[in-house]
């Protein structure tokens, strides 16, 4: 005994948009290789902005390491992020070509990403000041009442 489906399959009548299998199929490609383009130009042009940021030749010379710079995660996971989703909205409007392809360049995005975090965080940090001992009469102790330190140093105590 065979039970209808709840889910209706879609009439493929030729009026209806999309018919052709064979041409949205390459549409499919097409448009998931466009995408791609677009993306690694927005990369392009985000990493140029980037490290014409970072080189600033006109600004004070850096005086020790430089700290870690979130900047180039930030972008480039946003731009991952917004691959992912278009791959998500591809794959739901029934374009699994596009989405695909999707998603293998957010899967590259991810690791291009990574890369730039990784690499940042490889550098140097910046070493801490030591923390100043509070010792105004240079005598080996402190001086708690409030007085100068030719006070303490003449207090013998």
């Amino acid at each position: 005994m065979t039970h209808p489906s709840p889910y209706p399959r879609p009439d493929p009548s030729p009026g209806r948009p999309y018919a052709s299998r064979a041409v949205n199929g390459c549409l499919d490609v097409v448009l998931g290789l466009l995408l791609v383009f677009l993306e690694a130009l927005i990369c392009g042009v985000a990493a140029l902005q980037l490290a014409l940021s970072r080189a600033d030749p006109g600004g004070p010379a850096p005086t020790g390491p430089p700290t870690t710079d979130w900047t180039p995660v930030l972008v480039f996971g946003g731009i991952t992020a917004a691959a992912c989703l278009f791959a998500v909205v591809l794959i739901r409007a029934d374009w699994p070509w596009a989405g695909a392809i999707q998603v293998l360049a957010a899967l590259v995005l991810c690791v291009v990403t990574l890369r730039a975090g990784h690499e940042d965080y490889g550098r140097p940090q910046p070493v801490p000041a030591p923390a100043s001992s509070y010792d105004p009469g240079r005598t080996g102790h402190q001086c708690l009442s409030g007085g100068d330190s030719r006070e303490c140093r003449d207090s013998g105590g």
